[in-house]
């Protein structure tokens, strides 16, 4: 009975981390879909600017209004630590580039409409345009590498192992976190954190070879051979 008890806590274990594991993919999955579609919208966008020399409005406020959710996507490949504007003689310290950059591309077209067949307003825009894309095709590089991690992962009955421990050794900090007594900046780092997840790896592979050799041997002679 104790074999068989056993035996379905580590299949439910397993089952928690795979549960884990996918969510984790359609989430990054989501993620990566709106990156793709924000980059196309603002490319769409800056070639109506360079090309036509149209102001696209509607594109526009839909970039503006996805620019925070794309910002804090983005994180760090977002944030620019010191940023001098094209041409400019100043400078600003953790710029955010999608945020603050469509805004500026769109104040110095605006500013240029008058004279926008000169070469300098032109490449004023254009080099605005370039800083931005080239931030969000960082960016998406590197979440489709993270796809590709959570789409190994699925395949992987030692990473549903130790998401599934890590689910349960979590468990406390995300009460807490529910419960409004911690921030999600602090759980997400303490969730996310490489000493808790070798820790519950490390647990996850104890239990789990404990379990096999309890289940082939019987909970009376593993006791015996571990010297209880």
């Amino acid at each position: 009975m104790n074999n068989w008890i056993l035996f379905i806590i580590t299949i439910i274990i397993f089952c928690i981390g795979l549960v884990r594991s996918i969510y984790d993919y359609y989430n990054v999955l989501k993620r990566n879909n709106f990156s793709f579609d924000y980059i196309n919208n603002f490319r769409k966008f800056g070639s109506q600017l360079v090309e036509q020399e149209h102001f696209d409005s509607e594109n526009y406020q839909w970039l503006m209004m996805n620019s925070s959710k794309m910002q804090t996507m983005m994180g760090s490949y977002g944030i620019a630590s010191s940023y001098k504007p094209p041409f400019a003689n100043f400078m600003y310290n953790n710029y955010q580039l999608v945020v603050n950059g469509i805004r500026e591309i769109k104040d110095n077209f605006q500013r240029a409409a008058g004279s926008y067949g000169l070469s300098f307003e032109k490449r004023w825009v254009i080099e605005s345009i370039n800083i931005v894309d080239d931030a969000l095709l960082t960016f998406v590089g590197a979440i489709g590498d993270v796809l590709d991690e959570a789409k190994k992962d699925l395949k992987n009955p030692l990473i549903w192992l130790r998401e599934g421990v890590r689910f349960i050794v979590t468990s406390p900090i995300s009460l807490m976190y529910w419960s409004g007594l911690m921030k999600y900046r602090t759980y997400n780092v303490i969730s996310n954190n490489l000493f808790v997840k070798f820790l519950s790896f490390l647990i996850g592979i104890i239990g789990f070879v404990s379990s096999i050799v309890t289940i082939v041997t019987g909970y009376t002679p593993f006791k015996s051979i571990i010297g209880f």
